[in-house]
């Protein structure tokens, strides 16, 4: 490998060790640029943010804490949908309808041409990283802020504040 190595000494050059939060959190963080910037890579968003999330979901677990997905299974009981899936199941749909496998991988049998809101995609993994990520810290780093302030601004904010108004309490609690 050392053939291939940088002229130059940059900031990940040589071995290191490295923390997966701070990998999934840089993860994360690029994602949220890329979906931020207009008309960037909504693919490599989902992938980075995809990738930022399974890193995170096992932090929060390890940490004694409850992920993103535990919140989804909670509100299937609540709306009373079924028989509640279980986490594994429920993790694997998510990747489903955000394509997050469909972005890293490409299975033999495995069609040419996946068919995807690619934004909606991305907006959604960005999301669902950033909950496991506010679950493990307690705190938002300035990219999410951005994010925040960007869904504010183009999303129907003042329609979903007044549904959350609406809820019960005790689905404001899940």
């Amino acid at each position: 490998m050392g053939k291939f190595k940088s002229k130059n000494k940059r900031m990940f050059s040589g071995t290191a060790e490295y923390h997966k939060f701070d990998i999934a959190r840089g993860q994360l963080e690029t994602a949220i640029r890329l979906f931020l910037v207009e008309g960037c890579d909504m693919f490599s968003a989902i992938t980075l943010a995809g990738a930022a999330g399974e890193v995170l979901h096992q932090l929060v677990l390890r940490a004694g804490k409850q992920p993103f997905v535990d919140y989804t299974v909670k509100v299937n009981d609540w709306k009373k949908l079924g028989p509640t899936p279980s986490r594994s199941a429920v993790m694997k749909h998510i990747h489903k309808i955000l394509f997050i496998n469909e972005m890293k991988h490409h299975d033999k049998d495995a069609q040419d041409i996946v068919q995807l809101d690619a934004e909606e995609c991305a907006l959604a993994a960005i999301l669902k990283a950033i909950v496991d990520y506010k679950t493990l810290t307690g705190s938002q780093t300035d990219a999410m802020k951005a994010m925040f302030a960007w869904c504010y601004q183009n999303l129907e904010s003042e329609q979903m504040l007044k549904e959350y108004e609406e809820l019960p309490r005790a689905a404001k609690e899940l």
